[in-house]
C-alpha cells in the first residue's frame, strides 16, 4: 500500500505542473464521514482531491481515509472515482453522481471494490462544502455518509 500511495503521489505532484497549461481546476481538503450499516461501523477521516479538466465531462477524484476504529485493528481505503455533475448550477447546491473502484486495507489484507456516490457541493467561489454518501461492494461492504471541504488551488 506504502509503494501504491507512493507512486500516486509523485504523479500526481508531476501531473500538477502541466496542469496549468491543461485548463484545469484543482480542489483538495479535508473529509470526515461515518460508515453507517457496513461491516466497518466507525468514523472516518480522509483527504479528498477532485481534478476538473475542459477536455473532459467529468471530475476525477482520488480519497484516502482513515477509520477511527476501538478495536485493535487499522482500516483504511484508498479510492479512484469519477463525478458527474448534473449541470444543475446554482447559488444553492450543485449535484453529482459517480463511480469507481476503491482499495480496502485491514491489518495487512487489501481488499477492492466498486464504488457508487451521490452527492452535492455548496456555494461557489475558493471554498465549497460537499456532503455526499457512498456505497462500496467488495470482500468489505461500506455504507458511508461524509462530508467536507474543498479548496481551489488551481484553474
Amino acid at each position: 500500500m506504502k509503494k501504491l500511495l507512493t507512486v500516486a503521489l509523485v504523479f500526481g505532484i508531476c501531473g500538477v505542473v502541466g496542469l496549468h497549461e491543461a485548463r484545469a481546476q484543482i480542489e483538495i481538503g479535508p473529509r470526515i464521514g461515518f460508515d453507517l450499516i457496513g461491516d466497518v461501523e466507525e468514523f472516518f477521516i480522509g483527504a479528498d482531491g477532485r481534478l476538473s479538466l475542459v477536455a473532459l465531462p467529468v471530475v476525477l477524484n482520488a480519497t484516502f481515509d482513515l477509520y477511527l476504529a476501538e478495536e485493535n485493528h487499522d482500516f483504511s481505503q484508498l479510492s479512484f472515482n469519477a463525478l458527474y455533475a448534473f449541470g444543475i448550477v446554482n447559488v444553492a447546491f450543485s449535484p453529482y453522481v459517480g463511480g469507481g473502484i476503491g482499495f480496502s486495507r485491514t491489518s495487512g489484507d487489501t481488499d477492492v471494490g466498486l464504488n457508487l456516490i451521490g452527492g452535492a457541493t455548496f456555494g461557489f467561489g475558493n471554498l465549497k462544502p460537499f456532503a455526499q454518501a457512498q456505497i462500496t461492494f467488495g470482500d468489505v461492504d461500506l455504507f458511508t455518509i461524509g462530508g467536507g471541504l474543498l479548496f481551489s488551488i488551481g484553474g
